[in-house]
């Protein structure tokens, strides 16, 4: 399983939960992405079983101050709330000692898989972390292609093969051994298909019980 980890308490639930929003985000229309921003905000805010992520992530969630307009807007800022996310468990991780050592949390994407995603980088001062410079409009590109194109291509793929591991299946999304990332996007969509579906039904009743929009100041 694509998502699962070298250990039992690594990926797995989180991993493919991150591969379903995504997914989504690309696929939503410009006039449904304000809603798909609330409703993933409130689903991880009432659903999501670590305390402190939801706390985390819902205090990500406060800080947008205008409504989404553009789908590609929400898109980008799912994809920095993600790497918040990683940047904040590499610190953790490395002090506890309690990451996956063959699936380390990295930025996403790495250059290996995008090149034309980075524009450059800065290393902080007294720091070994580094500021990199997106070109946001090649990050979308990216996201479009690999959570669309490239998922689907996979998950073809791998049923065409009867679901056996297959190395060639993981080159598209996996880089060298310092930096391994999420690979078989589309299988991990199969272990989040019941977060899938509480996700879709508490959208279709935001819908259909839509309150007046917020009030942004």
């Amino acid at each position: 399983m694509f998502c699962c980890g070298s250990t039992n308490e690594t990926r797995g639930f989180s991993c493919g939960l991150w591969v379903l929003l995504h997914s989504l985000s690309v696929r939503v229309d410009d006039a449904e992405s304000e809603m798909a921003f609330k409703t993933t905000c409130d689903f991880i805010h009432h659903f999501f079983i670590c305390q402190e992520c939801r706390e985390h992530f819902y205090e990500m969630c406060s800080r947008v101050s205008t409504p989404f307009n553009k789908a590609r807007d929400f898109a980008l800022w799912l994809w920095d709330a993600h790497n918040t996310v990683n940047k904040r468990l590499m610190k953790a991780e490395a002090s506890l000692r309690t990451g996956d050592p063959k699936f380390p949390k990295a930025v996403w994407p790495p250059q290996q898989l995008c090149q034309s995603c980075y524009l450059g980088q800065t290393k902080k001062e007294g720091n070994e972390s580094k500021l990199i410079n997106w070109d946001q409009d090649e990050v979308f590109k990216f996201l479009v292609t690999y959570y669309g194109k490239t998922l689907v291509s996979l998950y073809r793929d791998r049923e065409l093969l009867g679901g056996d591991e297959n190395p060639s299946l993981e080159e598209p999304v996996s880089s060298t051994n310092a930096i391994v990332v999420p690979v078989g996007a589309a299988f991990a969509i199969a272990v989040a298909s019941c977060a899938f579906g509480a996700l879709a039904w508490f959208w279709r009743s935001r819908q259909k019980n839509r309150k007046p929009k917020r009030s942004w100041n």
